[in-house]
């Protein structure tokens, strides 16, 4: 009977010790995931934090690139001075240079 006993006092020491283990291994888990959980947010954060940033940068490029265009679009248009010194280059040889690309260039 003795030996009954003692086996189940051995039985119960060694229960305690598995829960107490098991304990500890649950409570390192909890540590563990709160610790990804903070992660996971300190990541979200910065990621929502770049999102506005590009946002941001891309709307400015836009009112930038808007800007350009309204400001080349309203300059008053230049003639093209190549082909003004071609003109010029032309009458002074005696040449009657035209404006037409399929007529020849010089007449005799």
């Amino acid at each position: 009977m003795t030996s009954l006993f003692t086996q189940e006092i051995h039985l119960s020491k060694r229960h305690d010790e598995i829960v107490s283990q098991r304990l500890i291994l649950l409570q390192q888990m909890e540590d563990k995931l709160g610790g990804q959980n903070k992660e996971k947010a300190s990541q979200m954060q910065a990621a929502e934090t770049a999102f506005k940033r590009n946002l941001s940068l891309l709307k400015l490029t836009q009112l930038k690139a808007e800007e350009i265009y309204t400001a080349f679009s309203q300059r008053p248009c230049e003639p093209d001075k190549h082909q003004e010194v071609q003109d010029n280059a032309g009458y002074r040889s005696g040449r009657e240079v035209s404006s037409d690309p399929d007529s020849p260039t010089s007449t005799a």
